[in-house]
């Protein structure tokens, strides 16, 4: 098995951040689609990027401006029970780091190539709407 692994600089504080990372008003603001539900250990959040794709994070873990691990329960193709944890740390020059992993992938996983590059996309949506303020 294997796992993506991103990441993005972002200057902004860490407060701005965890908030568009964990508040829902703050993520449809960034986010494609719509979002639905709330994050919070064993809460739902679904998240349907286009009319006919729908994703379902339960969150397992939740380590306030730190931490979020969520998994997939409901998505298309290979998705359910997928780990996505999101880490936030401070940089030293200033702002902050964020690591974003995706676990349990197939190598022969059509849809790896797919997620691989939205994720890209997502942080830096999440980047530009930090920095925005």
């Amino acid at each position: 098995m294997n796992t993506l692994h991103h990441a993005v600089k972002i200057s902004a504080s860490r407060d701005v951040v965890w908030r568009a990372l964990s508040n829902i008003g703050e993520m449809e603001a960034w986010h494609e689609g719509s979002v639905e539900g709330d994050i919070a250990p064993g809460l739902i959040l679904t998240l349907k990027p286009k009319a006919d794709i729908q994703f379902s994070w339960r969150t397992d873990k939740v380590e306030p401006q730190t931490l979020l691990v969520q998994t997939c329960i409901e998505g298309p193709g290979t998705s359910p029970g997928k780990v996505l944890t999101f880490s936030v740390s401070d940089l030293e020059e200033g702002g902050v780091l964020v690591q974003l992993s995706d676990g349990e992938w197939q190598l022969n996983d059509p849809h790896l190539p797919f997620c691989n590059t939205y994720w890209g996309e997502v942080l830096f949506r999440l980047k530009t709407h930090a920095e925005k303020g």
